[in-house]
């Protein structure tokens, strides 16, 4: 019996192979997507911390001025098992940011990929992603603030998985931007910062730095490149769960309308089988036994193409990020999960289909088939508009509504990928849409300036170089126990769009601060210790800040000195600005600097905006292929009969196309909502306490999707019509139940 059951499980798969071919290419499609990105995500958590523990990433860093002292009392703290002294400085040549960095024993130790670390003050080692932009090695010689440096080492750092140069330039350029490591005689001075280890809570740190004067205190949690690195693991995460489930619904979609139709096909054999013992449970376990091998297969060769793929994808990454030895690894409880998810799917479809119609007894089973009944659709109602319909298009229009299962499962597979094409572009869009939004309609300054504290009545040296200048306080300020930047700016300020009538009364905050402390303007917010009211809320989309006015400071904080830190500038000669720098001591940033930092930040985006239109495409094939099989072999009688009666190539083919246009007539539309509607829901993955995307899908990305599906399905009609052309029309005299 047991025997004689898998023979007819195999007779039955070789008679419904292109619909099994169809669900298998979803599912391997599926898996390989799915098992890439959670491999990438998975080994790139663990690579990534394997680094910062092996490498002794700082647990916290103190900013400020110290000496010997400072570090003394801070490696004394409890909680603090050892801490470090270092300089920090930034040279700039031309457009070249070189970050000068002191080697600190045992802390924030360089990943050494080639050479030795420096020993002298005329050796340096230097960052990978620099080093390969420059194409410098081991052994070359690199100028730094007139001093030359001979190149010991090519490194990555725990502190540098991404080239982060400020808190407005996340993700610099690598060949604008380097970390050149230098021993401490190199520098002249105290030290500006203190790294330190220890099993340490944010508050205690804090209580530390205000021990010793430290102007900033950042915890490991909080450091820029710590969160970029959490963000990233979000953003993979989430796009590894995107297009899965789009093929998982698909998949319960096809095995559904396939099951039902076999069912109702194979209903004397299913009669047959039951008056010869054979229970309702070996009967269902006959169907999903079908649909679970070849879910196993695809999901088997799903994790082939995942092993395959992954090392390429990895390289794509790696434009984001650095991480040594991140490679693909195999994670057999991953590829064991996915295969057991694809089959349990696979049966409870089988499940969902054939739950009433195995039930009936086998005498009712091997009646015929009562035919359905031809329902007048809503269109035959308007006889004056029906008669002028020639009888393809009524075929067309009747035979689309006569199987609802198959049509909407073709309509779902080309709304799915219309979105996901939507989706993807849209990504592109929005991208281009927050930069235009912030650097020529937000952003109205040439440069920006960050100078030592300087009372109001005293005028920087560098004031006199600009034909405009507006003054602020920037300070850092913790709102439910997190830190945000604080723009303190006079009513006159201009040199970014707000609406200064509002700042002497409250603080104005951009949009995603609002949504994200939930208030809205006219609530109070608790900022410090104190109540402040937010007058406006308002969209800013990068560098983003809380505003407010120096009179409603001082009626909030008692003794405030109005003092300024930050100078903005417009009318400047930015070629000045390197030897101003130096001789005042003071960092700066240009416009074309932030939008470089922010183009920096969209081709990291880029390389998953792009990997999501492969696989887009990938899908719109697959599942339109994939249905298409479905339909066409549902349907191969139909076009046989049809041939039988002397319907042409052509005739048959026109009423099939019809019929696809009515299906992409309804899908399109749905499919740039629903892509839309992704687009809104996964922009939160992409946004940060720094940097907003904006949802915006413009006219042209919405006619590409559209013409991409048409192109597809057009494809797909080319291969339809090789396969009608092939049906045996003898086969089709030989058809009693359709």
């Amino acid at each position: 019996m047991e025997r004689m059951t898998f023979r007819l499980m195999f007779r039955k798969m070789r008679h419904h192979l292109p619909q099994l071919i169809g669900i298998g290419l979803l599912v391997m499609v599926g898996t390989a997507f799915f098992v890439t990105l959670y491999t990438i995500y998975l080994s790139y958590d663990r690579r990534a911390n394997e680094l910062f523990i092996n490498q002794c990433y700082a647990d916290v860093t103190f900013y400020g001025s110290f000496d010997e002292y400072d570090v003394a009392a801070v490696e004394s703290s409890e909680g603090i098992t050892l801490a470090r002294g270092r300089i920090v400085h930034d040279f700039r040549n031309g457009d070249i940011i070189l970050r000068a960095v002191s080697l600190t024993d045992e802390i924030n130790i360089p990943y050494i990929h080639e050479g030795t670390l420096p020993s002298a003050s005329n050796e340096c080692a230097l960052l990978k992603k620099h080093a390969q932009a420059h194409g410098t090695g081991v052994g070359d010689t690199i100028v730094l603030q007139g001093k030359s440096l001979r190149v010991t080492a090519i490194v990555a750092s725990p502190e540098y998985v991404y080239m982060v140069q400020n808190e407005r330039a996340m993700m610099a350029r690598p060949d604008r931007f380097g970390v050149v490591f230098v021993t401490n005689d190199f520098f002249n001075g105290t030290y500006n910062e203190i790294a330190a280890l220890g099993e340490i809570t944010k508050d205690e740190a804090e209580i530390i730095g205000e021990s010793i004067g430290a102007a900033r205190t950042v915890t490991q949690d909080n450091q820029v490149n710590k969160v970029l690195f959490r963000e990233d693991l979000k953003q993979i995460r989430t796009f590894s769960y995107i297009f899965p489930l789009v093929f998982a619904f698909l998949i319960v979609m096809v095995i559904y309308v396939m099951i039902k139709r076999t069912l109702a096909l194979e209903r004397r054999q299913i009669g047959v089988c039951k008056a010869l013992g054979m229970t309702e449970g070996r009967l269902l376990l006959l169907y999903i036994a079908q649909t679970a091998v070849v879910a196993l297969l695809g999901a088997v060769f799903g994790c082939v193409a995942a092993a395959l793929l992954c090392d390429t994808i990895i390289g794509f990454f790696s434009v984001m990020f650095e991480v040594p030895g991140l490679a693909y690894e195999f994670y057999p409880v991953l590829c064991g999960c996915v295969i057991l998810a694809f089959m349990a799917l696979s049966a409870v479809s089988v499940l969902i289909g054939a739950r009433k119609v195995l039930s009936p007894m086998p005498a009712e089973l091997m009646r015929p088939r009562m035919p359905s009944g031809g329902k007048q659709i809503l269109l035959e109602k308007a006889a004056f508009l029906w008669k002028r319909l020639s009888f393809n298009t009524r075929y067309a229009l009747k035979s689309a509504l006569r199987n609802k299962g198959r049509f909407f499962a073709v309509l779902l597979g080309m709304c799915g990928s219309c979105a996901l094409l939507t989706f993807a572009l849209g990504f592109f869009n929005s991208a281009e849409y927050t930069q235009t939004a912030y650097f020529d309609g937000f952003a109205n300054y040439d440069v920006m300036m960050e100078i030592s504290p300087m009372p109001m009545e005293m005028a920087h040296p560098v004031e006199e170089k600009f034909d405009v200048i507006n003054r602020a306080l920037m300070i850092p300020v913790k709102i439910d126990g997190d830190e945000y930047p604080l723009l303190v700016v006079e009513e006159n300020f201009d040199m970014q769009r707000i609406d200064t009538s509002r700042i002497r009364d409250g603080v104005l905050i951009p949009r995603h601060y609002a949504r994200k402390w939930n208030v809205e303007a006219g609530d109070t917010l608790r900022i410090n210790d104190a109540d402040v009211t937010v007058t406006a809320v308002f969209e800013q989309n990068f560098g983003l800040s809380i505003y407010t006015g120096y009179d409603y400071v001082k009626e909030i904080i008692r003794d405030f000195v109005p003092v300024y830190n930050v100078i903005f500038a417009r009318g400047a000669d930015i070629s000045e600005l390197k030897d101003l720098s130096l001789r005042y001591s003071f960092s700066y940033s240009t416009l074309p600097d932030d939008k470089n930092s922010f183009a920096s930040l969209m081709e990291s985006l880029n390389t998953l905006i792009w990997f999501m239109l492969a696989c887009a495409v990938i899908l719109g094939l697959t599942v339109l292929y994939a249905v298409g099989l479905m339909n066409l072999s549902s349907r191969e009688y139909e076009y046989m009969f049809m041939g039988v009666m002397g319907y042409s190539l052509k005739n048959i083919m026109n009423a099939h196309i019809k019929e696809t246009l009515i299906q992409l007539v309804i899908a399109i539309p749905f499919g740039f909502a629903l892509g839309y509607g992704i687009l809104n829901v996964v922009k939160t993955a992409f946004s940060s306490d720094n940097f907003v995307l904006s949802a915006a899908i413009y006219n042209e990305s919405y006619a590409y999707a559209g013409i991409a599906v048409i192109l597809m399905s057009a494809l797909v009609a080319v291969v339809s019509g090789f396969y009608v052309n092939r049906l045996n029309i003898v086969e089709g005299l030989k058809v009693i139940n359709e």
